[in-house]
């Protein structure tokens, strides 16, 4: 099996296209489109909402942001753009917290907000003070109460894997090497699908998802375990005392 060559220290889809290639019965003619497949199941799998919380590296924080709050309700303001939180250039996948500082503008002590539905702010008549909540509606953001100050706010985000759209296959792979096999597989996969060999392609699914009528052989992707869980793997536990009885009949000693 050819050896997967990193370009440095970090992959880039160009360092996987062979492989991919190699795998669809290769295909030495379907270069190009190796470097789609991969790019699209790059995109898949760091969007999967089952998958979301296992890439850390697409987490960061957005640029602080001061709100515009006023005691006067008419003039604070509720709801503000998105992209005002966001870094640019990335795109917004999943807001993970937002955080706020209570005590402008000195801004040492924070806290982080609830969030809620733009739905359930709805329910309540806008009124000036320090907010505990936010919402999203579109591409806007909201706070609950509307600030009464002007507060700054940060936001965690977990951003889209970015693409270099320019030059394709030097679109460097942001996740962990552990993903490598992962990518290739489901690079090939649609491969096949556009090969229109889906009995492959289906084989290809199988090993890594799994198959539903074997529970108990999950597919590759099930065995990966990201940094975050390999940080918390001693859990701390209450001791629970054994208290023996000392009466007629408790079976002390059996």
């Amino acid at each position: 099996m050819p050896i997967l060559t990193p370009t440095g220290l970090q992959f880039f889809i160009q360092d996987l296209v062979n492989e991919v290639i190699l795998r669809t019965e290769n295909r030495t003619t379907d270069t190009a489109r190796a470097a789609i497949w991969l790019r699209d199941a790059l995109l898949e799998i760091t969007a999967d909402p089952e998958l979301r919380n296992e890439f850390d590296e697409l987490e960061e924080l957005g640029q602080k942001f001061l709100l515009t709050g006023n005691a006067n309700a008419a003039l604070a303001i509720q709801e503000y753009d998105f992209a005002n939180l966001v870094p640019a250039g990335d795109y917004n996948v999943n807001t993970l917290d937002i955080m706020l500082w209570t005590d402008p503008p000195g801004n040492n002590s924070r806290i982080r907000l609830e969030s809620t539905s733009y739905q359930e702010a709805d329910m309540i008549t806008p009124f000036p003070g320090q907010p505990v909540k936010w919402y999203r509606f579109a591409d806007t953001c909201g706070f609950v109460p509307m600030p009464d100050k002007n507060y700054q706010v940060q936001a965690r985000i977990y951003k889209m894997h970015p693409i270099n759209d320019n030059v394709l296959a030097q679109t460097q792979i942001l996740i962990g090497r552990n993903w490598n096999e992962v990518l290739i597989w489901a690079a090939v996969e649609r491969g096949f699908i556009e090969l229109l060999q889906y009995e492959k392609a289906t084989a290809v699914h199988t090993l890594l998802y799994g198959d539903p009528s074997y529970p108990n052989r999950p597919g590759i992707i099930d065995g990966k375990k990201k940094r975050r869980e390999k940080e918390n793997w001693r859990e701390q536990k209450a001791l629970r005392p054994i208290v023996r009885s000392y009466g007629y009949g408790s079976g002390y000693g059996r």
